[in-house]
């Protein structure tokens, strides 16, 4: 039989004065919106299975804002809890207060929006086909820890079609790997980011069904951007969208065929369409992973060290880029270092036990749920090991753990293993984890 599928969208903006999360350099609260937030949300039903799919636009999503709206729409819908997956788009313009230091008030409202998201999805309804397909943007991104560094220009699409072509499209979800930070923190209106503007050009194109975005491996990929404002936002936006767009737009003809008529020989020729159509059959799977959190040193040790450092980079020639480079991947780690230390009991160990989830889509088509930010190489390493044609790795869901980072990169320094949280082995763990999870949901 067809996948019953619904979706639909759910405005989630917070009032304007709501501090925005992603940046420490904002010390006052928004002053406007620019484009609205979304909680985008879309049912599947096979038969025997329903899962929900959600898409916030949020920089991330702490597990007690997902548990509290899985529990509402649960009771709404009757799906299970655990076939919801609810992710952030990482945007750097949404509201803080959702992925920590929880605003109480906030989450409350946000989860209901969320869930509400979900029973109209789910009252939506109607059958459709599942196509999956995938396109290449390598103009929009680029390693920011090395520019010759690893980069995943993939861009995935499900398209979730009318049996009737003609009929339209009823939803469609778009997977790439790139930070939503074409904004800077001089920025001070909500906004989607580029991710927003992605999604809007594909309903400008594909139509009006919703459509859902999730964020990949972007842990270490930057947006390439020509100055941090609004219309830059809307230009990268426009760039992974149309390509998104296209792709689906090529997948329509799946399961009916496109013709060419051959005027010398006065035949109707077959025009092979790239893609796949996914028989459905739903499974879902969930795992949660203990991780060690770092063991680091009193803040105040840090100190002496940071100061060394700095006077070691006043005192270099500024011709000396190599140096200089070297220097500041050490300042740039300790600092991070010493804001983690400041957070964490010094020589106390503690455990976290996130959660890893998978949901295969039928054969060789799956979404892989992922609780922080990771690096591009952890993605493909899952990718190749998964051996599953069109996977999807949506990061940011179901709860954020803030950067998982390879063992390797603790000893190149910089940014991402200043501030993370768990210790050098959280990756390894995660990743195995998720292949064995994957294995599972599509044996």
């Amino acid at each position: 039989m067809p996948l019953l599928t619904g979706a639909a969208e759910v405005v989630i903006t917070p009032p304007i004065g709501t501090y925005l999360d992603g940046y420490g350099a904002r010390a006052t609260g928004s002053v406007g919106v620019h484009d609205d937030l979304h909680a985008r949300a879309l049912v599947v039903n096979d038969g025997t299975t329903q899962i929900a799919l959600v898409s916030c636009d949020l920089i991330g999503v702490d597990r007690r804002l997902v548990a509290a709206a899985r529990e509402i729409a649960a009771k709404a819908t009757g799906i299970p809890a655990e076939n919801m997956l609810i992710a952030a788009t990482h945007t750097h313009a949404g509201p803080a207060g959702l992925r920590a230091d929880l605003d109480t008030t906030l989450t409350d409202i946000t989860a209901k929006l969320i869930a509400g998201a979900i029973d109209a999805a789910n009252r939506n309804k109607r059958p459709a086909v599942l196509k999956a397909g995938r396109g290449s943007v390598d103009s929009v991104s680029q390693n920011r820890r090395d520019p010759d560094g690893l980069a995943d220009d993939a861009l995935r699409v499900l398209l979730f079609d009318s049996p009737n072509s003609r009929d339209g499209a009823v939803a469609s979800i778009v997977n790439f790997a790139c930070h939503p930070t074409v904004l800077y923190h001089t920025n001070m209106q909500m906004s989607a980011d580029y991710p927003g503007h992605a999604l809007r050009t594909v309903k400008k194109i594909v139509g009006d069904a919703p459509s859902l975005f999730f964020n990949g491996a972007c842990g270490d990929v930057n947006p390439a951007w020509i100055e941090q404002e609004h219309h830059e936002a809307e230009r990268v936006g426009s760039i992974v969208g149309a390509e998104a767009a296209r792709r689906m737009q090529e997948l329509r003809p799946l399961g009916v065929q496109q013709k060419v008529w051959n005027i010398r020989w006065g035949e109707l020729i077959d025009k092979p369409v790239k893609g796949n159509l996914i028989a459905p059959r739903l499974r879902v799977a969930s795992r949660k992973v203990p991780l060690q959190l770092r063991q680091l040193q009193p803040p105040e040790a840090y100190d002496q060290r940071i100061a060394d450092l700095e006077q070691q980079r006043a005192a270099l020639d500024p011709r000396d880029i190599e140096s200089r480079r070297r220097v500041m991947e050490q300042l740039t780690q300790l600092g991070g270092e010493r804001g983690v230390a400041s957070r964490l009991r010094p020589g106390a160990s503690h455990e976290l036990r996130p959660e890893i989830q998978a949901i295969s889509f039928g054969p060789g088509c799956a979404i892989l749920a992922l609780p922080g930010e990771f690096f591009v190489e952890t993605a493909l390493a899952i990718q190749a090991a998964a051996g599953i044609p069109h996977l999807l790795i949506a990061c940011y869901a179901n709860h954020h753990v803030f950067y998982v980072v390879p063992r390797a990169e603790f000893a190149r320094g910089g940014y991402e293993p200043g501030v993370s949280m768990l210790d050098e082995g959280a990756e390894e763990t995660i990743r195995a984890a998720a292949i064995d999870l994957l294995r599972e949901v599509t044996a």
